[in-house]
């Protein structure tokens, strides 16, 4: 049994440790802001497994809680100058996580969503073929809806993620209904013209 003042000793060098640490992370922090590669790598050995825990908490999927921890650092460094000392870095870095996991969520129900309605979904008793094809289509229609124009991706992206009339998407955009319907129109042409040149 550990005793009484054993205990404080021991929490005593823990808060010690703890607030050294702190103080190493400040100085790796402004070092990174001058485009240390050396400093950043320090960065990434110290807070990726935290942000990888979180992400796969978040996710349900490890492969995919790994590809977005590494964005997560990628973006870091591009915007490694806009680093701020009075800013946490953990709570910076936990900040960018969650927004590109619920991103990514958002674009899984668009995609998901989008194969439902065009018959993309396989059955459940698929072939490691069609499951990779599947998985390939998800990726393909990611890329198309990120590479559409931006008021035709935005009319779409608040029609089928939002489940938004059209009515209520030209009301938020300050456009008319039959504009709307323009721009979802295109979105879908070009959607569908995308992934049959992907095929």
């Amino acid at each position: 049994m550990i005793l009484p003042e054993a205990m404080r000793k021991f929490l005593f060098r823990i808060s010690r440790f703890e607030e050294n640490k702190m103080k190493n992370i400040d100085q790796v922090v402004r070092k990174i802001r001058n485009s240390d590669a050396n400093a950043f790598q320090q960065l990434f050995d110290f807070y990726h497994e935290d942000i990888f825990r979180f992400l796969r908490f978040k996710l349900n999927d490890s492969d995919t809680a790994e590809d977005i921890m590494q964005d997560v650092f990628v973006k870091v460094w591009e915007k490694r100058h806009t680093l701020r000392d009075n800013v946490s870095i953990k709570s910076f870095l936990f900040t960018i996580a969650n927004r590109s996991a619920l991103n990514h969520i958002r674009h899984s129900k668009i995609v998901m969503k989008f194969q439902a309605e065009h018959q993309y979904n396989s059955p459940a008793s698929e072939s490691p073929y069609l499951e990779f094809e599947r998985t390939e289509t998800h990726r393909l229609i990611v890329h198309a809806i990120a590479d559409l124009p931006e008021k035709p991706r935005t009319a779409f992206l608040m029609s089928r993620f939002q489940d938004l009339t059209y009515n209520e998407v030209a009301q938020k955009l300050h456009i008319s209904v039959k504009t709307v319907e323009c721009h979802i129109g295109k979105a879908l042409r070009l959607l569908r013209e995308s992934l049959r040149l992907a095929a």
